[in-house]
């Protein structure tokens, strides 16, 4: 049975944490193997806070395949993990998690200025050479800082030659299934390196589902860590790659690192309205 704890919803981005006072609450979840932890986490002593955490790849192996998904960097430290769904002209299009680019102040939760963020491409950032100015952040207008909506698209701008693309599925092409084998990415700390720079890979299916989250299981301790946060959940359709899902948080993992419970990531073709409108975003 799930149960809640106090580490039961963790957002998995890397870095400093940031204090959130928001109310403790949990997502509705369709899914009928989550049934019991959402009934849990209703109750009035579940317990169960939202803690500024990031999670990375956990028992995967290093990935050059994808110099498509980089990463995402903070001037304060925190670190998360991006995939490029669209190049225009010299501008890039970083799809992420939005705990990755917010912050919760007395005025509620904002954006963080772009100037803020830099994005990294290479197969491992500590050995990297160039270094991409943001200049716009997009954030899901419906996201709350809990698990619903976390999705934001960042706009960067490159020199010399375009970077590839990985494209979000739509709603109309979405062939998500129980089961079905997914791809995870990212920069996040691994089970021996909390300060991991190398893009990892991973392989997980389909746990739960719903019109708007994929989850997968980490009970055998692979899967995602802090830091992997907004990183892509692939799929391959058609004979190509496409992202799926955007890496989000766990729940209900061991102690305060990664290992057991649930892995939940956004699945992009609910936010298609979104994404369309952040890429078609100049200001």
């Amino acid at each position: 049975m799930l149960q809640c704890s106090t580490s039961s919803l963790s957002p998995l981005r890397r870095g400093p944490e940031r204090a959130r006072s928001r109310r403790p609450s949990c997502w509705p979840l369709l899914a009928a193997s989550l049934a019991s932890f959402v009934a849990a986490c209703s109750s009035p002593d579940a317990g169960v806070t939202l803690d500024a955490l990031q999670q990375p790849i956990l028992r995967g192996e290093l990935d050059q395949d994808h110099p498509e998904v980089m990463l995402l960097a903070s001037q304060a430290g925190f670190l998360c993990t991006g995939t490029v769904i669209h190049v225009e002209g010299q501008s890039g299009y970083l799809l992420t998690a939005a705990h990755c680019v917010t912050e919760e102040g007395e005025g509620g939760l904002t954006a963080l200025p772009a100037r803020g963020f830099t994005v990294i491409p290479g197969a491992d950032f500590a050995e990297g050479t160039l270094e991409y100015p943001v200049q716009a952040v997009s954030v899901e207008p419906t996201y709350d800082g809990s698990f619903a909506a976390d999705v934001a698209v960042v706009r960067f701008t490159f020199g010399g030659a375009a970077p590839g693309v990985i494209e979000p599925l739509s709603r109309g092409e979405d062939p998500l299934a129980l089961q079905d084998e997914l791809l995870l990415v990212g920069f996040g700390q691994t089970e021996l390196d909390e300060g991991n720079t190398q893009r990892r890979r991973v392989e997980r299916e389909v746990e739960a589902l719903d019109e708007e989250l994929v989850v997968y299981t980490q009970e055998d301790g692979r899967g995602a860590c802090f830091g992997d946060s907004g990183g892509p959940v692939l799929v391959t359709l058609g004979g190509r790659e496409r992202v799926a899902g955007v890496i989000s948080g766990g729940v209900d993992s061991v102690g305060d690192g990664c290992e057991g419970g649930l892995g939940v990531a956004m699945r992009v073709s609910a936010y298609e309205g979104f994404i369309q409108s952040a890429l078609a975003a100049t200001g």
